[in-house]
């Protein structure tokens, strides 16, 4: 579903990042919050032990290896957790090639009322739950599985979507790939998921019609297949040939 930065996921996910939207999405993914995660359910569960041991002067050292393993995890978890919320600018700038003051723009535009974002459920749930995109007037950021990712609208060639493979995923290709990008950026339940591509495609296309939205595409009679074809539907738009969006790829 598209909505506005009045849904309250947004409000949170920005409260989260202190104003920042980037920080936010990149700062709430990543290992150091799983590893933090299941140390406290290990030591939920050693560290009574622990503490009988000591109790019951079952020996000092026996004691505290009960709970070590929780209290690695929990310390590896904390380094890590700490280390990316310190990089979380650096992280977007190798991602995008964009500048520290161009990211500032972005996230300032990620800011403005005219923002809109794409939501999602997760599986099993009866209301939003995940922002899977968010549009602005110049930039689009999709919050992947693993890793969010920022691109200029006008950037964008061709976006399109594939349930073919073992992992469903979004295609993405721009003036500065090599190849077609393939995103595995919607949590939600497998039925929802078209209905959320279609959401986040028509979204793209009203931000920048000039985008092809759809998986296949069609250059001087030829088709091609976004998520196969990327490295060629790129060097085909190098050399100023016309792609189009074939016929029924055009409605979703």
């Amino acid at each position: 579903m598209i909505a506005s930065t009045e849904h309250k996921l947004y409000q949170d996910t920005i409260k989260k990042g202190k104003g920042s939207i980037l920080r936010s999405i990149r700062n709430g993914k990543g290992g150091g919050k799983g590893l933090i995660a299941g140390a406290i359910v290990l030591l939920v569960f050693t560290l009574p032990f622990s503490i009988i041991g000591l109790i019951a002067d079952a020996g000092d050292v026996i004691s505290i290896l009960i709970s070590a393993p929780g209290l690695l995890l929990l310390i590896l978890g904390i380094v890590l957790r700490h280390k990316r919320n310190s990089t979380w600018l650096s992280y977007y700038q190798k991602q995008s090639g964009f500048s520290e003051s161009e990211l500032q723009q972005a996230d300032r535009e990620l800011a403005s009322p005219s923002t809109t974002i794409a939501t999602c459920r997760y599986p099993g749930t009866m209301k939003d739950s995940y922002i899977a995109g968010f549009f602005t007037e110049h930039y689009v950021v999709l919050n992947g599985g693993i890793e969010p990712y920022i691109w200029r609208l006008e950037d964008i060639i061709a976006a399109g979507f594939s349930d073919s493979g073992d992992i469903w995923c979004m295609a993405f290709l721009t003036v500065h790939d090599t190849e077609t990008r393939g995103i595995n950026c919607l949590i939600t339940d497998t039925d929802k998921k078209p209905a959320l591509a279609k959401d986040i495609l028509q979204e793209l296309s009203r931000r920048n019609p000039k985008i092809l939205c759809g998986q296949e595409i069609v250059c001087e009679g030829s088709h091609y297949i976004l998520e196969r074809d990327g490295a060629q539907l790129l060097r085909l738009y190098q050399e100023g040939r016309t792609l189009e969006t074939a016929n029924r790829q055009q409605t979703l």
